[in-house]
């Protein structure tokens, strides 16, 4: 495509203009400035260092190589904005204790205007008042252990299904199963259930459901997608749309935002026929929770109270649909790669909770052996790799190193957490260490932070756990697993800023427990 002469004049014009105005220092810093890796160039940085460089791997992967060669602490420029990545314990700790008030602001990313909900969803927004009375409201009363109590049944009843949906599918002793589908599809039903109260079944589901699920499917598409606008926060490139990406996020926020327009019209009708009859309180799900609790009065800031519990509920699929099913699913690659962990996690369930009943969610404080392994998936693949990133509001220090204000942080959680200063034998999957060492998800042990740390910490890390434990007991009770040529499972990871693996897990599968369970 060749652009308009005037429009490629404006863009180096505005660019280099831009650039002088944001690089221009009032005084010399009295801290040094962190390393900055070499290959950038003027104006631009290094916003096509890591493309097209023959490596595939996650950029948390490329990041690491990086921080072995320059420090745990460095920079590099993506186009104007500055970026500062840490993977050390002390720069981690840094940043989210002694700075966690100052890192707390979100970079402004053009999809989270188009996609977002003009960054109303929660991991979108800057921290203020908004921000803190949303996440106030989700913890405590949306995603609070009392509240989750309330839907366990929801949960086991949504994976009892899958379950016997996935015994329908074993054919012989030579079928191969792609479980990386079957996770995808019930996680995302079961969000969906546990926020609408919509029953979603591939192929079988409502249209809004399924038309959901493909704008899903964009958005995540979209959301990774380089756009000029967030490395040169210039007009021209928010309003001119030289790539097509504008014209895509707007297609695809028509669709997800009409589907949760209608959920939300369904709610909000059968809440006022609940109200004549006075029968207020009994939430059936998470729309109705939040519907009950919130109040343009409450929220202000200028959104509306449907634009915000429409951007709530986006938040909520997000979070849970996606990460947690890529968790599963390397949590269960690693089990069937390491069948003698696999063998002892079925020892155990046999032993606490027997083989005539499924694992329930009161049994699992007794599966220590389970919690281990699911601490150590989250070790070795967290499922934010780089967490969401953060923005500090004003200069601060790390690590000895003077960082500006607006820069960009990435804490490489991946890198941190395998380090062998801190972790003994890091790249193996050893779920033992967690049994002898006392360490929680929490973000107050900064070597070990899945769910990020601080203030701007994963609200729904109760609501992930509590659907990964049963979800993989039921899949360690139920049924035992070989791959198809007794090889062990590829575990390669794509690129991109999440850890997804490459080839799905693909096996063969035969239960363990009596025909009449499932």
């Amino acid at each position: 495509m060749v652009f308009p002469v005037e429009a490629i004049v404006g863009l180096v014009t505005f660019t280099f203009l831009f650039y002088f105005l944001w690089t221009k220092k009032s005084q010399k810093p009295s801290k040094p400035l962190p390393p900055k890796i070499p290959g950038g160039w003027p104006v631009i940085g290094h916003l096509f260092y890591f493309d097209d460089d023959g490596d595939d791997r996650p950029l948390a992967r490329k990041l690491g190589d990086l921080a072995d060669k320059y420090g745990p602490v460095f920079t590099f420029r993506l186009g104007l904005p500055l970026v500062l990545v840490v993977s050390s314990y002390e720069a981690i700790k840094d940043c989210f204790s002694t700075n966690d008030a100052i890192f707390s602001n979100r970079p402004a990313f053009l999809y989270g205007e188009y996609l977002g909900y003009k960054n109303a969803m929660l991991f979108l927004a800057n921290y203020g008042s908004y921000w803190r009375k949303n996440r106030k409201l989700i913890i405590q009363e949306v995603l609070s252990a009392s509240r989750l109590e309330k839907f366990k049944h929801v949960r086991f009843a949504r994976i009892q299904t899958s379950i016997k949906n996935l015994y329908t599918r074993i054919d012989g002793n030579s079928s191969t199963i792609n479980l990386t589908d079957w996770l995808e599809e019930l996680n995302f039903g079961l969000i969906v259930k546990m926020i609408a109260g919509k029953n979603y079944e591939s192929g079988k589901g409502d249209e809004q459901v399924e038309r959901f699920k493909k704008a899903f499917k964009d958005f995540m598409i979209l959301s990774m997608e380089f756009v000029l606008w967030d490395a040169f926060p210039i007009p021209l490139f928010k309003w001119v749309d030289f790539q097509g990406h504008v014209k895509a996020m707007k297609r695809t926020f028509k669709d997800i935002d009409s589907v949760f327009q209608n959920w939300l019209e369904e709610h909000i009708k059968k809440r006022e026929k609940i109200m004549e009859v006075g029968t207020e309180g009994n939430e059936q799900d998470f729309i109705d929770v939040v519907l009950s609790k919130m109040s343009n009065e409450y929220l202000g800031e200028g959104y509306s109270r449907d634009t915000v519990i429409k951007a709530t509920v986006f938040s909520l699929v997000l979070d849970a649909a996606d990460t947690v099913a890529l968790h599963i699913n390397c949590g269960m690659a690693l089990l069937i790669n390491n069948q003698n962990a696999l063998k002892k996690a079925q020892e155990e369930i046999d032993t606490k909770v027997g083989k005539d009943r499924w694992v329930e969610e009161s049994d699992i404080k007794d599966l220590v052996y389970l919690q281990a392994i699911v601490k150590e998936v989250l070790r070795l693949y967290p499922p934010g790799p780089l967490l969401v990133p953060h923005e500090n509001v004003e200069d601060c220090v790390v690590s000895g190193y003077h960082i500006p204000k607006g820069t960009r942080l990435f804490a490489n959680v991946m890198k941190l957490q395998r380090d062998p200063k801190l972790w003994s034998n890091p790249d193996k999957f050893n779920p033992e260490r967690f049994i002898a060492r006392d360490i929680d998800f929490h973000g107050q042990h900064y070597e070990y932070i899945p769910f990020g740390s601080g203030r701007r910490s994963c609200p729904g890390m109760t609501y992930a756990l509590q659907v990964e434990h049963l979800t993989m007991a039921h899949l360690i009770q139920g049924f035992n697993y070989r791959t198809p040529t007794d090889e062990p499972l590829d575990m390669k990871e794509g690129a991109g800023i999440t850890i997804r693996k490459v080839n799905p897990v693909k096996v063969i599968i035969t239960p363990r427990l009596a025909p009449e369970l499932y």
